[in-house]
């Protein structure tokens, strides 16, 4: 299912004048999710859904309230439209309401739809997991893997005569293997790729099996800071803790690890992190599908973060960057992140690496301590010794406590860029480009022996 901008306008232009208010504001989300999911040998549930929805947001002064509705059928409009106007009047005022967003908005013009991935069904899938199964079986791994895809519509319309859309496709193939007795588990991955053919399931089950293979029976070592090799997953979710704290409004409030030694100070200007740490948002990335569209219907625009060490910008909303006097960022430090990398390889790394940890993934990542961006998490699906240039052994999983603010400045080693989710889930907005990255002296505190 897709919907081409005709459709989408002719939606949003009803519901504008259907509805009476001060201001009125839709957004439009539709399209496809599907997915494989395959275990134990064999495939477990193909899923596919079709949706849509319009949220409904209408403004009286500086109240508003919203409403979403799935049908739209002028009865169903007409229901979501009116139960917002009641709830709106009843709502008390907002100080911090905005004016809609006015066109023009120049949005970078974004391809983010290729015909075989919008193409990329069940047969197409299940040949994938047939290749998966037939290295599984071969190295005597059971495999459980995940295949979305998400061929979705994005729009944003208001009764100032703003229009805005956005369609894209992407595929991710994610897969675990685990050795039959339990004791061994790899993990490997491709995310957020706008084009399904750089999917490469042999490679990406041969990366697995062979993790789980030599992480069977793992050893106890003592916990301590460790020199770590982080491949690309557990790198984006580390470097997405630090995303957290590039919110300009908190910074001058004197709430994040970015505020200045006086309130309404920031750290922008200074030298926080190594020289090898450039991270910018990219809005039209030739293999990342990132939206055009900004907050609340701004044009998106690249942004550099942070380049050479040196903080250059914070994420001003469009509030906050009144009240300061600035223009509105527009785009979201987590949106389209790209993190410069470098041209050595992991094996490269672990050559040159006298004793460390070769980190497959990190699970359960939850804030310690907010100013100093402090988490905690644990290592899953693959930790193995190095010592000499060699992994040596698989080594029982550890509970990590460190923050990007450290990390930041310990990277000794850059690999080059990969498609790569940030969150927890794959099938959401999210991808940035992310090297493996070797990091000395990060601090894992306890053992946590689950596979």
């Amino acid at each position: 299912m897709s919907y081409s901008r005709e459709e989408v306008k002719a939606i949003t232009d009803k519901i504008l004048n259907m509805a009476k208010a001060d201001a009125v504001e839709v957004d439009f989300q539709g399209g496809e999710r599907s997915a494989t999911r395959y275990a134990n040998s064999s495939i477990t549930a193909n899923l596919i859904e079709h949706d849509q929805q319009v949220s409904i947001t209408v403004y009286y002064g500086q109240k508003s309230a919203s409403t979403v509705t799935h049908q739209f059928d002028d009865a169903s409009l007409k229901t979501a439209i009116e139960e917002a106007q009641i709830l709106a009047k009843r709502k008390p005022d907002n100080p911090e309401t905005m004016p809609l967003v006015k066109p023009p908005q120049n949005y970078v013009p974004v391809d983010a739809v290729i015909d075989r991935t919008v193409n990329f069904g069940p047969a197409e899938r299940a040949a994938m997991v047939k290749k998966s199964l037939d290295i599984c079986e071969k190295k005597g791994v059971v495999g459980a893997g995940y295949i979305p895809k998400l061929h979705w519509t994005t729009a944003r319309a208001n009764s100032e005569g703003l229009f805005s859309y956005f369609r894209y496709a992407e595929a991710s193939f994610i897969l675990t293997c685990r050795t039959p007795d339990g004791t061994g588990s790899g993990w490997a991955g491709q995310t957020g790729l706008k084009d399904v053919n750089l999917i490469d399931p042999v490679s990406i089950t041969e990366t697995a099996a062979n993790k789980a293979l030599k992480s069977q029976k793992p050893r106890a070592i003592e916990p301590g800071d460790y020199t770590v090799i982080l491949e690309p997953r557990p790198a984006a979710r580390f470097l997405s803790l630090l995303m957290t704290a590039m919110d300009a409004r908190s910074a001058e409030e004197g709430r994040s690890f970015m505020s200045g030694a006086e309130r309404g100070q920031t750290k922008v200007g200074q030298k926080l992190f190594g020289d090898n740490v450039t991270i910018k948002s990219v809005i039209n990335h030739p293999v990342l599908r990132q939206s055009p569209i900004g907050e609340d219907g701004l044009a998106a625009q690249d942004v550099t973060w942070i380049e050479k060490g040196v903080v250059k910008n914070l994420y001003y909303s469009r509030y906050w960057a009144q009240k300061a006097g600035k223009a509105p960022t527009g785009t979201p430090p987590g949106l389209s992140m790209v993190m410069d990398g470098g041209t050595t390889s992991v094996e490269d790394m672990i050559k040159t690496t006298k004793r460390g940890l070769l980190v497959s993934f990190f699970w359960y990542m939850r804030p310690v301590e907010a100013m100093s961006i402090l988490y905690t998490g644990m290592t899953r699906d693959g930790l193995f010794l190095i010592e000499n240039g060699e992994i040596t052994a698989p080594v029982q999983n550890f509970r990590w406590n460190e923050t990007p603010v450290v990390g930041l400045n310990n990277i000794s080693a850059l690999g080059p860029p990969q498609p790569m989710h940030t969150g927890e889930a794959y099938d959401q907005p999210g991808t940035a480009m992310i090297p493996a990255m070797r990091i000395e002296d990060f601090t894992m505190t306890s053992v946590s022996p689950a596979v």
